[in-house]
Order: C-alpha cells, then structure tokens, then sequence
C-alpha cells in the first residue's frame, strides 16, 4: 500500500515540471543548441510585395541555368526581376522552360534562414507566389500558397531550384545587393559541373 502510495506521489510530483517546460518536450537540448531558442521561436513576417507586369519570355535579360548534363529543361531566370525584399528573401521571376520550348513563368521567393535547420532543409524555403497567363497578360494566384522547405543541399527534389539556392544562400556575406546576387547566379551556371555517382 505504501509502495504505491510512494509511486503515485512521485508521478504526480513530475507533472508540473513537466508543464513548466513543456518546449523541451518537442525540441530536445542538443536542436537548443543548434539553433538557439530566440532563432527558433522568432516568426517570419513575409513581405507583402507587388507583382510585376507578366513578362514576355522572348524579349528581356532572361538567363538559362545550367543544372547538369542530364537536365533535358531550359530553365531561366528574369535577371532584372531579382529583387531583395525587407523579409530578407529573394523574389524573381523564373521560367521554367521545358526541353520542347513551352514557357512555364512563375513569380517566386527564395527565403535563406541562416542559422536555423528546418528538416535538413540548412534554413531554406520557397514560396511560388503567381502563375503567368501570358495569353491574356495576367498573373493567376494560387489557392493557398506556403512557404515549402527546400530541402537538403544534396538531397534537393527540385534541381533546377538547387542552382538558385547555390546562388543566393552559399555565400560568405550574410546579405549581398541585387547586384551581387545577379553576378552570383552568372557565376553559378557558368561553373562546369560533374556529377558523379548520382
């Protein structure tokens, strides 16, 4: 009887601590250190930013990037669209060309979290903010666009958005100019790539 008298005092002694520190439960000590509590629990306050005119793909300083030797795509950035918004992301227009020749433009976001990991993802997210109908000359929005996680450096879905995370987030500086984030992406798909074993 005393036994378990003694066991049930101690569980209910254990609650309220529990309680008191209840984040710990979903973020262990050693993602505290990693990240630092005030970088996980600081909120992204996205920019609300306006679209610009629906671009035509043939004409303006569009740029190809060069994924890899496989890549059967055409993929292209809108160089002059490359802007850096006060949230600290990047907003571009990109196409994403098919290998046919089938324009495929989007208003997109590149948002670099330095210092925080988010699912192996080193911090990074994208957002597609508006499809181009560029029959009728207008953006087409989504329903609910979010924020996505990237993903790893080298474990990327999506190769083509890869090279623009290289550009814009590898860097030493902590925030470059629209300038430099242009020469950047130049830099980037200049370089000759060998892929092995993957």
């Amino acid at each position: 009887m005393k036994k378990t008298f003694l066991a049930a005092l101690l569980c209910v002694m254990t609650i309220p601590t529990f309680a008191a520190d209840s984040d710990s439960y979903f973020m262990n000590e050693g993602d505290r250190r990693l990240w630092g509590k005030d970088e996980v629990e600081k909120e992204f306050v996205e920019s609300v930013v306006d679209l610009p005119h629906v671009p035509d793909a043939r004409q303006g300083d569009w740029f190809e990037i060069y994924v890899d030797n496989m890549f059967k795509g055409k993929p292209q950035i809108l160089l002059s669209s490359i802007k850096v918004v006060p949230d600290g992301s990047v907003r571009y227009l990109f196409n994403n060309q098919s290998f046919g020749g089938s324009d495929n433009i989007t208003a997109e976001g590149l948002h670099c979290v330095t210092g925080t990991k988010l699912l192996d993802s080193e911090g990074s997210r994208i957002k597609t903010f508006a499809y181009a109908d560029t029959v009728n000359q207008r953006w087409i929005q989504p329903r609910n666009a979010q924020w996505k996680i990237l993903g790893g450096q080298r474990n990327s879905n999506d190769r083509v958005r890869r090279v623009l995370y290289d550009a814009f987030c590898l860097n030493d500086k902590k925030v470059m100019t629209e300038d430099e984030l242009r020469e950047k992406i130049r830099q980037q798909s200049s370089k000759p790539k060998f892929e092995y074993g993957k």
